[in-house]
């Protein structure tokens, strides 16, 4: 009991903001967005719920320090430009593109937070809603001679396409792998004063896993599968069709094509402005 005592005693005194969101982004992965509750956290670094409110207010303001967390793991990504350099600004979005997809990826169970959190300020948009790759991002573009309004077309494009193409691969991501948390309501007993929590309370940017992918392609390559979802060949003829190749999982190459596309309309804009 004392050892264990002295331990708790040694955690509080190391304790850090940065050790409480990482142990709340490890919860999260392993575990969803649900699990991961002040007094959950608390559990995790073995110290009491009240110590983690020196550092935060409670769970909304660690949930955005989350988000800050994740977003900033760009910083180490060796593989992203600084600047747009002598490739141009294609080869600079791509790069900077794939970087939000590997993070987003390295994080399913969490990027509905990235996707949903409240920005702090209107002009930060999701996912990448960091003030400082904001602006690297809008000046290098305005470097690489986008008047403003092509660099606001730009930074707009960019954001709307990697949060509609990611948020449907992560959901599918945890569609294949849900965690107890994942589901559309809490799972936690949080109901100290600082952190109330009712179980009924919906999780903000969470789903609720249905079929994995490979159940879905059981379904769609079965002879009744048709029948068996209310799909008549006679009524949908060309979904009967086409059933087993709407359930392939082609993110991968759809990212690389819709960049593309994304880039297509870019150029064409500053060609037209």
């Amino acid at each position: 009991m004392r050892e264990l005592e002295a331990q708790r005693a040694e955690s509080r005194r190391r304790l850090s903001l940065d050790q409480i969101v990482s142990a709340t982004v490890d919860l999260i992965d392993e575990q969803g967005i649900a699990a991961a509750s002040m007094r959950t956290v608390a559990r995790q670094l073995g110290v009491q719920v009240m110590a983690l409110y020196r550092y935060v207010a409670n769970r909304e303001d660690l949930f955005d320090a989350v988000v800050d967390h994740i977003v900033g793991e760009l910083d180490d990504d060796p593989t992203i430009q600084q600047d747009v350099g002598d490739d141009g600004w294609q080869s600079y979005l791509t790069d900077l593109a794939w970087g939000v997809r590997r993070y987003a990826r390295a994080h399913p169970h969490a990027f509905p937070l990235v996707a949903t959190r409240p920005p702090s300020a209107p002009w930060i948009n999701p996912p990448l809603r960091s003030l400082r790759w904001i602006e690297t991002m809008l000046a290098n573009l305005s470097q690489a001679g986008f008047n403003d309004e092509q660099v606001l077309f730009t930074y707009r494009s960019f954001n709307s396409f990697l949060l509609g193409h990611l948020l449907l691969e992560t959901s599918a991501m945890v569609i294949d792998d849900p965690k107890p948390g994942d589901g559309s309501f809490q799972a936690g007993d949080d109901t100290g004063a600082h952190d109330p929590v009712d179980p009924a309370d919906p999780v903000p940017g969470s789903i609720s896993p249905t079929r994995t992918t490979a159940k879905r392609k059981a379904l769609a390559n079965a002879e009744t599968t048709s029948e068996l979802l209310g799909v008549k060949p006679s009524d949908y003829p060309v979904i009967h069709r086409l059933r087993a190749g709407l359930t392939e999982d082609h993110f991968e190459q759809e990212f690389g094509a819709g960049l593309d596309i994304l880039f297509g309309r870019i150029a064409n804009k500053m060609d037209h402005v």
